[in-house]
């Protein structure tokens, strides 16, 4: 939950709602900061037990064997294809509806 504050005698205090003070208890932080991503940790391939060491030869190890690392990726969704229905469909459709029409 957020803080919410308000001014009271031309102090900022934390606001109150039904009784309850909206103070945020989450250590907040001062340092902007930046994050640096570390290299992978060493690994052995699931493909054929080389030993992977970076990014670069996580990478050049799946383009080599033709793999696709799957993930939360979305750009490898495709949308699906449309139906096509069979040709002539629609004519037995109307075929079979002109007969049951004749029947009544």
């Amino acid at each position: 939950m957020r803080s919410r504050y308000i001014y009271q005698k031309g102090e900022v205090v934390y606001a109150e709602e039904r009784g309850i003070i909206t103070k945020n208890e989450l250590e907040e932080t001062k340092d902007a900061g930046y994050m640096v991503m570390p290299d992978i940790q060493p690994y052995r391939s699931m493909i054929d037990g080389s030993l992977i060491t970076s990014r670069s030869v996580h990478r050049s190890h799946l383009k080599q064997h033709n793999c696709v690392e799957v993930g939360n990726d979305s750009s490898l969704k495709t949308p699906p294809k449309p139906v096509r229905s069979p040709p002539g469909l629609k004519d037995e459709i109307i075929r079979a509806v002109h007969q049951v029409m004749e029947r009544r």
